[in-house]
């Protein structure tokens, strides 16, 4: 009979759950995740959130997130094992042959019965159970979008279609075009890098040595199909668009710092360099690094300054595909709050800039207003000081026919004075009231009639 099972103290499984993750634990023991996150529930043990190991990787003090083990009755957990450690028992049990053909038929049909069951067990356990995530994780999406994630970023694994993304595709293409572009240049005579490279050099890989590339390219493949499905984009210099902003990153090889060893030519310019001193000749001294640094193969990918996921001994990138998910949204949400804060504080300017811009406006169609009313108070008081003067000289007598005539033509100059009438005259026509002293000055308006005529 195969061993289905396992048993660990509840102590012990809380210990190795909060150093290695529970996905850590159940590659450890080939275990099923679901099923082990619903035995802790049952044994009441406590364990991180999805977010806390990529906090915590990333430097942020998550002493506040640790739960400490309630106490309990129970001392020890079953485990049942997954198929694939079923799969390893039962081929091992196949191997043996002489054990097999010793079985009866009925024996053997009876085994294969009971395995088919207990894996149509486990697959529909796997398939109604559900994973419960710490709320705080995506909170800023709506629940269905978050669990929608979620569930993409647990399922997450490099792909083994043997086509890439075509965004990475073309890139490689472009990266191709580029080389012919530079061996092109460099034939030429006289080719200076500073001035004749050519220009859009694409660098996306080239913090990372040739070997690592294939296996890059195989992550950001799984990363950006899913993406994708998850209704963002993947844009031509390969940063993401997630719901409405961009998310840049970047993937780098780590290095490592050894002592730098003297290379054939720069022992023979010390040799020289050594051999003109003691010959009390001036030499430039040659200038050899201490240190050099190589790629060690440790992948790390960058969102923004600080933040990154990196290999370690425990876990490589490739086993971290649902972190770099969740810090892509996580990156996105960082930059959505940027954005609408640098949006609203253009828009409190604009409605400053307005504000000021009307008031402005307001004030200039105050004066022009003050200024008309102003002249057309002139106007007004000439016209009043002509009545004045027509009555007096009414009061005076002696009017004959030539100053009647006289009377009435001064009345009806100060009407066309008077804004209040403004009676338009047969020859000077209507006054303009509003206009400045100097712009109305008659002198000045013959001067323009004459030069009118002129014409």
């Amino acid at each position: 009979m195969l061993n289905r099972t396992m048993k660990i103290s509840r102590r012990q499984l809380y210990d190795e759950i909060w150093q290695v993750s529970v996905a850590g634990v159940a590659r450890k023991y080939n275990l099923n995740y679901s099923k082990l996150i619903a035995k802790c529930k049952e044994a009441n043990i406590p364990f991180p959130s999805s977010g806390y190991w990529t906090r915590r990787k990333i430097g942020k003090d998550v002493t506040s997130e640790i739960v400490e083990l309630p106490p309990s009755d129970i001392e020890s957990v079953e485990l049942l094992l997954s198929e694939v450690k079923l799969k390893k028992e039962k081929k091992a049990v196949s191997d043996n042959s002489l054990v097999i053909k010793e079985k009866s038929e009925a024996d053997i049909n009876s085994l294969v019965a009971v395995e088919k069951k207990f894996v149509e067990f486990i697959n529909k356990e796997e398939i109604e159970s559900s994973v419960e995530y710490d709320s705080s994780v995506l909170s800023f999406l709506n629940e269905d979008e978050r669990l929608q994630v979620l569930n993409a970023a647990t399922s997450l694994v490099i792909s083994n279609k043997k086509k890439l993304h075509k965004q990475l595709i073309n890139y490689k293409n472009s990266i191709i075009e580029w080389k012919r572009k530079e061996k092109s240049a460099q034939s030429k005579q006289y080719y200076n890098p500073k001035y004749d490279k050519p220009d859009n050099e694409p660098t996306f890989f080239s913090e990372m040595s040739n070997e690592i590339k294939p296996r890059a390219m195989q992550i950001l493949d799984a990363i950006f199909c899913v993406v994708e499905k998850l209704g963002g984009e993947i844009n031509e210099d390969l940063s993401a668009k997630i719901k409405n902003d961009t998310v840049r990153f970047r993937l780098c090889e780590g290095k490592n710092k050894i002592k730098h060893e003297l290379t054939r030519q720069e022992a023979r310019g010390l040799v020289e360099y050594n051999d003109k001193i003691k010959n009390n000749k001036w030499s430039n001294k040659p200038q050899i690094k201490k240190y050099d640094y190589i790629y060690n193969g440790k992948l790390r990918i960058v969102f923004g300054e600080k933040n990154y996921i990196r290999d370690s001994k425990s876990e490589k990138l490739e086993e971290r595909l649902g972190d770099i998910l969740i810090s892509l949204y996580e990156k996105s949400e960082e930059l959505r709050i940027d954005r609408e804060k640098r949006e609203e504080e253009q828009r409190i300017q604009d409605e400053e800039d307005r504000r000021k811009k009307e008031l402005l406006e307001r004030k200039e169609k105050e004066i022009k207003r003050t200024t008309e009313l102003t002249n057309q108070a002139e106007d007004y008081n000439i016209a009043c000081q002509i009545r004045q003067y027509i009555s007096a000289v009414e009061q005076e007598g002696n009017i004959d026919s030539k100053k009647e005539e006289w009377i009435e033509w001064a009345k009806k100059k100060a009407d066309w004075y008077d804004p209040i009438i403004a009676l338009s005259d047969e020859y000077l026509g209507k006054r303009e009231h509003s206009k400045s002293k100097e712009e109305k000055d008659l002198d000045k308006l013959n001067s323009n009639r004459r030069f009118s005529w002129f014409w």
